[in-house]
């Protein structure tokens, strides 16, 4: 509407100057733009519904079919990716259920421009730009689903609002997603930890699973990855694929669940692009979810942590060995200190912690040290307001600046709400809050930026364990692409030490690499003092850096090598791992500002590649590209600096 206003007052001012010419091109563009939109009206007449992009590349269509059931279709640059899929909410009330006689009743566009910022993130500034339709449709029973549906430049996305007062028992979702049957995808076995690999399997061999999100897909040339954001008093879900069906299908925990007043689904979210860099930087999920309930985000304060669970379980027992940890932090200008107070006088978690006498005189020593200090809690011992307001009274008493929450198994709505609970009212102490033994984030970051990370991943905490799986080359070069897109993951990277559980099979450049590919509010380094203060890359990882202002993918396939840069103030810094054999990989430098540039390379001693990094200074302009070679399994690192 406003584009029009603009058009019609821009052709008023140029017949007062007898600028017909003008005035014809002006009315003509106009036109153009009329007829654009027009593309995002909807057709009752033949029951097609249609909401384009800003671009005009994507667009999510909805039909009513004779039977008057909800199908929908994904277009992107006129290619059909999702054809006809179900669409569709049943409840225990049958007057309340929206899977066929169904009939249209309105429409309403709204076109969404809206730019945020939030502390965390693959950026500091978020553009949210996309065109929206709420479409309404009566059941037999009179009563009205809201189907509000979302096309962005880089991808679509839908949720049901049923319109009802009092309580409603939702059952199942019809919604579906239908794959050719001959795209490669990257899907968790379902896993309510979500700890798992991603494996790479063409879609049609994948029958009777159950699977987790995010879910990436190729099919020809283009990608999609079907996630799910904005969850809002409802458990989160996972996909479902049957024996030889061709869709995948929403699935909730639970047998059922009731809401309190009106119910309003998660995004049905898909990203969307011809080539993985849409997916790698988009921030959609974000987008997804409600504005910051934070007005005054000054006292969120996201940054580097060290860790001394990882290389000693005992280590939060001994006042002295975490002195050492806070000196390492100190030595290496990092910020924060991860202290398991749970574990404080005891090797499993326990309340031993609040008779402990000197712990609050060593929090007190890494505060007068520069360091913030988070705690360590599990769900059990924060079940209730209650319980969460003794502990977090008690962690802000005693200078605990954020809390980092265990054993949060499960997506239930019970979960799900404790979550929000958690986070909320964590805002009142001023408290950052970590998930631990977590589900998928779903964007919720953007509502409550007190989130700092959540886990969710198969991170380098198996190298501690004797488990039959862990966190190999392979598995790394996928999370960027899948896990990592969502949300910030603690993977605990840059583990150097080569552990007897559990060895490692990444190089020593591989490691060093996985803090400037992972993204994570607490940034959680995780080996002992020793493995990084006598580093080869010392320098560079005193660098290291928890929040970031730009992400540029540069090159990569999932599963094969991944190459990112990311940009933080007016530090640029390049990184790259691969996976099995040895590759070389020519990096465009074309994103930095014109001018020459020195390059602290840090890659593999072939030599000694799993215990050794070389450094080499290059020098070289924004016109021109990098080649580096990667050794198998290995990796790469660059600190750009101007000359």
């Amino acid at each position: 509407m406003r584009s029009q206003i603009t058009f019609f007052s821009r052709i008023e001012l140029l017949k007062g100057k007898n600028n017909l010419r003008l005035v014809f091109l002006l009315i003509l563009v106009s036109s153009c733009l009329s007829c654009r939109m027009n593309l995002l009206r909807s057709n009752s007449n033949d029951n097609r519904f249609t909401v384009i992009s800003p671009n005009g590349k994507t667009a999510i269509q909805v039909l009513l079919n004779n039977r008057g059931q909800l199908v929908y279709r994904v277009l992107s640059d006129k290619m059909v990716l999702i054809p006809e899929s179900d669409l569709g909410v049943i409840s225990a009330e049958h007057g309340y259920t929206f899977s066929e006689d169904l009939a249209f009743v309105s429409v309403q566009k709204n076109i969404i421009r809206e730019t945020y910022q939030l502390p965390t993130g693959k950026t500091h500034v978020y553009h949210n730009n996309g065109n929206e339709g709420v479409y309404r449709f009566r059941n037999a029973s009179g009563h009205i689903l809201e189907l509000v549906c979302r096309a962005y430049d880089d991808g679509i996305a839908f949720r049901y609002k049923i319109m009802k007062d009092g309580k409603i028992e939702i059952i199942s979702e019809k919604t579906s997603f239908r794959v050719a049957a001959n795209s490669t995808t990257w899907m968790m076995d379902f896993s309510d930890v979500y700890e798992n690999y991603y494996p790479r399997r063409r879609y049609d061999n994948i029958q009777d699973k159950e699977l987790s999100y995010p879910a990436l897909v190729e099919i020809q040339d283009h990608w999609m990855l079907i996630t799910e954001a904005g969850i809002l008093n409802h458990p989160g879900t996972h996909l479902t694929k049957g024996k030889k069906e061709e869709a995948m299908n929403v699935s909730f925990p639970e047998n059922s669940f009731t809401v309190e007043e009106g119910y309003e689904s998660p995004w049905r979210t898909i990203i969307i692009g011809s080539n993985l860099k849409t997916i790698v930087e988009s921030v959609l999920v974000e987008n997804l979810n409600p504005p910051s309930v934070i007005k005054d985000m000054s006292w969120i304060q996201p940054g580097v942590a060290v860790f001394p669970w990882w290389a000693d379980f005992n280590a939060n027992s001994n006042i002295d060995t975490l002195k050492s940890y806070v000196d390492l932090a100190v030595k290496m200008n990092w910020k924060w200190f991860e202290f398991d107070v749970a574990l404080v006088g005891s090797k499993k978690i326990s309340n031993t912690w609040r008779t402990i006498p000197w712990l609050k005189d060593f929090v007190a020593y890494a505060n007068g040290k520069g360091l913030n200090v988070y705690g360590w809690e599990g769900y059990e011992a924060l079940k209730t307001k209650a319980d969460r307001d003794d502990i977090y009274s008690k962690y802000k008493e005693w200078g605990i600046k954020g809390i980092k929450i265990d054993y949060l198994k499960g997506d239930s709505i019970q979960m799900m709400k404790f979550r929000e609970d958690a986070l909320k009212e964590a805002i009142n102490y001023h408290l950052m809050v970590s998930f631990h033994g977590e589900t998928l984030p779903r964007g919720q970051r953007r509502k409550y930026p007190n989130l700092m990370t959540s886990e969710g991943v198969l991170g380098a905490e198996y190298y501690a364990f004797k488990t039959p799986i862990i966190p190999t080359p392979e598995h790394n070069c996928v999370l960027p692409f899948t896990r990592n897109v969502v949300g910030s993951m603690d993977y605990t990277p840059a583990t150097f030490t080569i552990r007897d559980e559990n060895p490692r099979t990444t190089t020593y450049a591989h490691e060093l690499a996985l803090p400037f590919i992972f993204e994570s509010g607490w940034m959680v380094m995780a080996d002992r003092p020793s493995a990084y203060l006598g580093s080869p890359a010392r320098d560079l990882l005193t660098k290291v850096k928890a929040t970031w202002d730009e992400i540029r993918f540069i090159d990569g396939y999932p599963g094969e090598f991944v190459c990112i840069a990311r940009r933080h103030g007016s530090e640029w810094y390049i990184a790259a791992i691969n996976a099995g054999k040895e590759v070389t990989i020519k990096v465009k430098l074309d994103f930095l500002k014109k001018g020459k540039y020195t390059f602290d390379v840090y890659e593999d001693d072939s030599a000694d590649p799993m215990h050794h990094v070389i450094k080499r200074t290059l020098s070289a302009s924004s016109e021109d590209d990098l080649t580096i070679k990667l050794i198998a399994n290995g990796g790469f690192c660059a600190d750009v600096r101007m000359p």
